[in-house]
């Protein structure tokens, strides 16, 4: 079991509020969906999910299995990929693929060629990361958060710079990826929602 738990979560930025009050609570059972207008604190509580930000009053708890994880160590228990996140530009794929794993395992072992053909690119060996196109950069991302081993996957406006085709690609890799693990997709695009069996409206 994978549970994240928010009590009287809350957030503010000097004497504007964020985030008031959330109280809800996410598990492996479902898909969910994080939803809501322009700045109404989509990305701002994913960060706050992750253990980047801290909240300004409130309290999460983090449930795997039968242990309680403290916030201090959940960040090896997450996947995590959004606009804010990026590759390390002077990688070449390879590299990249080899410099995550390292940090966060795979949830099955995958070599380069089998990675390029995930992510439906081949590549020259040495090509640098900052020679791709910003759609495929985000492929990237999201296949490496997506194929980690990691109990808790966040994905922040996931589709934002995906075209159709790359949009199904996301929705089948996703899909196959879901097992046992608490997957939260903070978007307002309707594809993003549609993947989601339920959805917080901030």
């Amino acid at each position: 079991m994978v549970e994240i738990q928010l009590s009287n979560v809350s957030k503010r930025y000097d004497f504007q509020w964020i985030l008031r009050d959330i109280n809800t609570s996410f598990t492996d059972a479902q898909v969910v969906a994080i939803a809501g207008n322009n700045g109404s604190g989509k990305s701002t509580l994913v960060k706050i999910l992750s253990g980047f930000l801290s909240p300004s009053q409130g309290t999460l708890a983090y449930i795997i299995g039968d242990k309680r994880i403290s916030t201090s160590e959940i960040f090896k228990h997450i996947a995590l990929a959004a606009p804010y996140t990026d590759l390390i530009n002077e990688f070449t794929l390879d590299e990249m693929l080899r410099f995550h794993s390292k940090f966060k395992p795979l949830r099955q072992q995958v070599s380069i060629e089998a990675f390029q053909d995930i992510i439906q690119l081949k590549v020259p060996q040495d090509k640098q990361l900052f020679q791709f196109s910003s759609g495929m950069k985000q492929k990237i991302q999201l296949a490496l958060a997506i194929l980690s081993d990691t109990s808790i996957l966040l994905l922040d406006e996931p589709t934002s710079f995906l075209d159709t085709n790359a949009k199904k690609w996301f929705a089948e890799l996703l899909q196959q990826n879901t097992q046992n693990r608490c997957v939260i997709i903070a978007s307002n695009d309707s594809f993003d929602l549609d993947l989601c069996e339920r959805a917080l409206y901030l």
